[in-house]
Parts: structure tokens; sequence; C-alpha cells
């Protein structure tokens, strides 16, 4: 059983892993494709990248040829992601499984739904907007839980310190990005969502090592 348990544990590290990869090159892929006009990391949104009409969305100038590949990454992110937090529930406190889940699940479906509805426009009542809360929201909530139920010993105290710091920063940069009416607005969204891709990548890694120690 430990035996079992271990494996579904380095299952759930190389799915962290592979997810925050995914995302990061597909959206390197699109943004280095996107050449007139040329994408900024600082002005346009993240979702912009997956945009294949050349439209203006509130003075923002936006066409990604790539558009395909970005909406494909959000879609397997949300998925790996998603399937990564169910693999690692052993190592959560029984009486928050449940809620990390929940907020896993939020945040994976969010950014499917981010990946199926290209976000051509942002009324309150879109469905890529929607997905994008869902997504920004459910990923920040699951690392404070994280940070807060992990079951590890005393040496990963630092991996749940890294949680709550991480959770609570992609929350406020969120907060900070709606409040945000500036050119440069776009940075607090990516830093809100930076945060998630961050962390797989932490945590990944190091259940990974944890697994080869033993």
């Amino acid at each position: 059983m430990r035996k079992f348990l271990s494996k579904r544990i380095l299952r759930g590290a190389i799915l962290f892993v592979m997810a925050s990869t995914v995302y990061l090159i597909t959206e390197a892929i699109s943004a280095q494709a996107w050449t007139d006009p040329e994408y900024s990391y600082s002005f346009h949104y993240i979702s912009d990248l997956g945009v294949s009409k050349r439209l203006m969305i509130d003075g923002r100038e936006v066409y990604s040829p790539l558009a395909g590949v970005m909406n494909t990454g959000f879609i397997l992110y949300g998925m790996l992601s998603a399937s990564s937090y169910m693999a690692v529930l052993p190592l959560i406190k029984d009486k928050a499984k449940w809620s990390v889940l929940s907020f896993a699940l939020i945040q994976g479906v969010g950014n499917v739904l981010v990946g199926l509805f290209p976000g051509e426009t942002y009324n309150y009542a879109s469905m890529h907007l929607i997905g994008a809360a869902m997504a920004i929201i459910g990923g920040n909530c699951a690392l404070l839980l994280m940070g807060i139920y992990l079951k590890l010993e005393k040496q990963g105290y630092i991996v749940k310190a890294t949680a709550l710091l991480l959770g609570n920063f992609g929350l406020i940069m969120f907060v900070t990005f709606l409040l945000t009416n500036a050119d440069h607005s776009a940075l607090f969204e990516r830093l809100s969502v930076y945060t998630m891709t961050a962390w797989n990548l932490i945590f990944g890694f190091w259940l990974i090592k944890g697994y080869r120690n033993k």
C-alpha cells in the first residue's frame, strides 16, 4: 500500500511539472509568433494570445497567429493541473481534502473554459471571463489551503510557506489587476497566474527529489 501511494505521489509530481511546462512552452511559442503588432508581456493580456482574429479589445490591438497553440495550452494545463491535485490528495489532511480538490477542479475547469472560449469580449456574461476568474481564484485558493493543510514533515515547512506566500501574492495581484486601469495592468494579471505556474514546478520537483532520495 505504501509503495502504491508513493508511486501515486510521483505521478502527481510529474503531472504538476508537465502542466506548467506545457503552459510555458505554448505561451512562449504563441507570443513569439505574434509580430504584428508586437506582443507585450506587460501590455497584452495572457488571453490575447488565444484570439485568432484581428481585433481592438479595450484599446489593445490583438492578433495571435498561433491562437490554437495557446488555447490548447490552456486546456491541457487545466486538465493536467486538476489531475495532479487529485493524485497528491493523500498528502493533504483529511478535513481539507475535498476543499483543496474543489478549488483545484474549479481552476481546471476554468482553464478549459478559457481555452474553449477565446477572450474576444470581456463582458460579464463572457464564458472566457468566467473561466479566467475560476482559474485564477480557484488556483490561488488551492495554494493557500495546500500551505495550511499539507501533511509534510518538519523539513517541508519551506514548501508550505511557499504555497502560502504564492497564494496570497496571487490573489493580491488579481485584485490589483481588477482595480488598475493602466497600460501595464496586464502585468498584474500575469503575476496572478504565474504564482500557480511557479508552485507546480516547485512542488513537483520537490516531490520528485523526495521520491528519488528514498
